[in-house]
């Protein structure tokens, strides 16, 4: 199996010159890949990166085609198999069905990325929890709803809304715990090969 995937890999890279296809000076030839142009936008297409490597996108399905594909005739045969009652729409509902797409690529990213103050404190209630030698469960049952109510009362509910995002879950802890104690032993293992060296 492992050499069939050598094959493979060396075929795509070009490696493998026996089974590349030749010219007639006996050179071989590279894969032409094309450039995204504007003008696809017409049939309905973006284009994104994949690997350092323009792939053309549908705005509709959202389906990205493989590099090969970067060709007016392909992309207008997806557009006629797969949205054949989008076919004689103007270029204008294509745009904004490419606006739809980097709006909703933008609010995916907002919700799924956890800011760093809150991965801070996320990591420092993790410390105490681990030198308090407490159950990781103690964080989301006891201290965020304490610490919530404490803001609520105290500063006032947009700033409690914005605490309960801090994440405190049994994993989380677990996680947090873990990635400080490693780091705690590669740092160790770093000042005694510093001792023994000098």
């Amino acid at each position: 199996m492992d050499k069939f995937l050598l094959n493979i890999n060396k075929h795509c890279r070009g490696e493998n010159k026996e089974d590349a296809p030749q010219t007639s000076g006996g050179g071989v030839t590279k894969r032409k890949c094309r450039k995204y142009d504007d003008s696809y936008l017409d049939f309905g297409f973006t284009m994104t990166d994949v690997n350092n490597e323009e792939r053309p996108q549908c705005v509709l399905c959202l389906k990205v085609l493989a590099p090969e594909c970067m060709l007016p005739s392909k992309l207008k045969r997806h557009l006629e198999t797969n949205h054949r009652n989008m076919e004689g729409k103007p270029r204008d509902f294509f745009t904004r069905k490419l606006k739809e797409l980097k709006q909703q690529k933008g609010t995916f990213s907002q919700q799924v990325s956890i800011p760093s103050n809150a991965l801070l404190a996320s990591y420092k209630v993790a410390y105490r929890v681990a030198k308090c030698k407490k159950p990781h469960t103690i964080t989301e049952q006891l201290i965020l709803p304490a610490a919530v109510d404490l803001v609520n009362i105290m500063i006032g509910e947009s700033a409690g809304k914005l605490l309960s995002k801090v994440p405190l879950s049994n994993n989380t802890i677990s996680r947090r715990i873990l990635h400080m104690a490693e780091d705690l032993n590669d740092q160790l293992i770093e000042k005694i090969k510093g001792v023994a060296a000098g």
